[in-house]
């Protein structure tokens, strides 16, 4: 199985490889890819990591998938993912502060001081195929979603928007609360085991999440309702296409039933106060699996 490691290191912020191709995927091929998320060089309790110049690991894409062009669907088969030992949050109230502290990682806890822990839950919150259009609402190729619905055992689909794909992802947290108020869950350094294939994939606008137990379609923007909204009409074409019902129907069904979560909430609150024109939110809503169709009509 071939790995794609954080070294050797970028030699600068301007080494010539900086953003260059990682490599090439082939269909159907599984392939473990580390990301930074923690800090370069010296991280342990007691330092504060001021991240203000590049890193020097080499980040988790773009890869270019073999044979995949325009429209094709890609399903990303999220097998294994690990984190490192350390990692860093945001410590502040509603406001992105300039305070990180070192978070521990020790035995599949996550340490928090003065004595607490929690278990982890490592997710992705950066996956994406890289999009034609460069503007900000370009969501419909994935991105920063922040969704802890994309972790070991889920796939995600999206839709290629150029050939090759070029996939990146990263930005992976130990654990992360929904909504990722702080603008940070617990960043930190992973190996994600994962495979790449073509699917038939979906009728809706944006990316699909598959886990064990429901469907999430996804939406981003200015504020909560523009983001639900996308979410909401995507998965009212996701319902009707995986039981073949009326969008009147499906609707019902997403009203109702469907689980509205979000990804990164905190939208301007991460500006202190200032407008932002790039301020924005994610959002999903899931759906269960276990919604099925009888054949027969409710009789009383």
């Amino acid at each position: 199985m071939r790995r794609f490691t954080r070294t050797p290191y970028y030699t600068g912020p301007d080494d010539p490889e900086r953003g260059q191709i990682r490599g090439t995927l082939q269909l159907g091929e599984t392939v473990i890819i580390e990301t930074p998320g923690g800090a370069d060089g010296d991280l342990y309790p007691g330092v504060v990591p001021e991240l203000t110049t590049p890193r020097g690991s080499r980040p988790g894409g773009p890869f270019v998938i073999e044979g995949i062009e325009p429209g094709d669907w890609i399903a990303i088969d999220i097998i294994d993912l690990q984190v490192g030992p350390y990692g860093y949050y945001n410590n502040g109230g509603p406001f992105r502060g300039s305070l990180r502290s070192v978070a521990p990682v020790k035995d599949g806890l996550l340490h928090f001081p003065p004595d607490f822990v929690v278990p982890i839950k490592p997710m992705i919150g950066v996956i994406q195929l890289e999009p034609v259009s460069g503007h900000p609402c370009a969501w419909n190729h994935g991105g920063n979603m922040d969704y802890n619905s994309i972790c070991a055992g889920s796939t995600v689909y999206i839709r290629a928007q150029k050939s090759g794909g070029y996939l990146t992802l990263g930005d992976v947290h130990a654990r992360m609360g929904d909504g990722e108020l702080t603008g940070t869950g617990v960043e930190i350094d992973s190996v994600i085991t994962l495979k790449v294939d073509r699917v038939p994939g979906f009728p809706t606008g944006g990316i699909v999440v598959e886990t064990a137990d429901k469907y999430f379609t996804c939406g981003m923007g200015a504020n909560w309702e523009e983001a639900l909204k996308i979410a909401w009409t995507d998965m009212v074409v996701l319902v009707s296409h995986l039981h073949q019902t009326t969008a009147e129907y499906a609707n019902l069904i997403v009203g109702t039933i469907g689980d509205a979560v979000p990804g990164y909430a905190a939208g301007t609150l991460n500006s202190r106060g200032f407008r932002s024109d790039g301020a924005y939110v994610t959002c999903q809503i899931g759906i269960t699996k276990d919604l099925r169709r009888t054949g027969e009509p409710f009789q009383p």
